[in-house]
């Protein structure tokens, strides 16, 4: 049997953790697989000669909307979403996403089991997408905050959460937040505070003060200035590696139909920790 090939696709993506979580999972597999990061700076030049030949791929910043004109068949909870973190070539490329599941998976695992309810997400962009439907699936009320310039593109995101789910979805400004507001999670799903970047901050300190959890989706490193400032005032601080190790097994089950016993994947979420440290 010939070796499966999988890819992580992004720009840049140097970074990534992606080949070492998932060689870990298809270890647990039994697979002869080789799973690679591609930097693709042009998807739409580069998508023929370097992603038609896998197996499978996952897709990160800057292509979680971008791939699915590439697809033919698109998942539920990505089309409602409308970001694809994960692609199965098979008799036609299917798009899915990962990224709630890998989510939630990761709150639940640090907040006893439920989901905050009141929910504060910096970003707008395909994994912020992904983690507020999948939020407002499980009953939280969501705001957005992001820079002044993406307003009206937050606004078309709440519009279209409006219409697909009927929910209210608030959106501020980064600098018009109203620092008395308080929320009981506040979700970073933007690159802010990521390596180089590591002074970085996306919240204020008020906003911080006022949240009961703080989750950050940056990962390198692996305690962000984010999470600091929130254990410096007694938050429930939440990691990442987490969910990128729970959507990464999400992915697997997609790929190859694979399940995992919990306690496999904390070991797989602890040797990415002792990676990065």
């Amino acid at each position: 049997m010939s070796t499966k090939k999988y890819a992580v696709v992004g720009h840049p993506i140097s970074h990534s953790l992606s080949p070492f979580i998932h060689q870990k999972l298809f270890e647990l597999d039994n697979i002869d697989a080789q799973y690679v990061a591609l930097d693709i700076a042009d998807l739409e030049r580069e998508y023929d000669s370097a992603l038609k030949s896998l197996d499978g791929y996952n897709v990160t910043i800057p292509y979680k909307l971008d791939i699915i004109k590439k697809l033919s068949k698109i998942s539920q909870k990505a089309l409602l979403s409308g970001s694809v973190n994960t692609v199965k070539n098979g008799e036609i490329p299917e798009g899915f996403t990962t990224d709630g599941y890998g989510f939630l998976s990761a709150i639940k695992a640090k907040c006893g089991g439920t989901v905050p309810k009141d929910v504060l997400i910096f970003g707008y962009g395909g994994a912020a997408r992904a983690i507020a439907f999948e939020c407002i699936e499980n009953g939280c009320n969501i705001s957005f905050a992001v820079r002044k310039k993406s307003i009206e593109k937050a606004q078309t995101l709440s519009k279209e959460i409006k219409d697909k789910l009927g929910a209210d979805v608030y959106v501020f400004s980064t600098d018009d937040i109203p620092q008395n507001k308080s929320f009981s999670l506040i979700v970073n799903a933007t690159p802010v505070g990521m390596f180089p970047n590591v002074d970085s901050c996306i919240a204020s300190d008020d906003i911080i003060k006022n949240a009961d959890a703080v989750f950050d989706a940056v990962y390198n490193p692996l305690e962000t200035v984010l999470l600091k400032k929130a254990k410096e005032y007694n938050k429930n601080a939440i990691g990442s590696i987490e969910m990128l190790v729970y959507q990464a097994a999400k992915a697997h089950e997609i790929w190859v139909g694979a399940t995992y016993k919990d306690e496999d994947l904390q070991k797989i979420c602890r040797l990415t920790e002792e990676k990065l440290r």
